[in-house]
């Protein structure tokens, strides 16, 4: 977000009006993925996903919920609007 808002305000008219953390809906999101991907692993073996797939899948699943929850990760909405060019 520094980045976004320094480059915008020394490069253009452009000014950061709101923004929204999705950070804890990706990680709800992920929970569910996770236990859907457990609940189903005999399916997921039946496609051909081996189980060293199957526990790489589920390491990222978890690591990236992890790092949403902890809030290292985030997704960010950003509204921006133009503000008027100062001379």
């Amino acid at each position: 977000m520094r980045a976004i808002e320094s480059v915008t305000q020394q490069h253009t008219t452009l000014r950061v009006r709101e923004r929204m953390g999705l950070g804890d809906h990706y990680a709800a999101t992920l929970r569910l993925w996770e236990e859907q991907f457990i609940a189903r692993s005999q399916e997921v073996g039946g496609l051909g996903f081996d189980a060293v797939f199957q526990r790489m899948w589920l390491f990222y699943l978890c690591y990236s919920r992890a790092g949403f929850q902890s809030g290292y990760l985030d997704v960010q909405q950003i509204v921006l609007d133009r503000r008027e060019a100062q001379l």
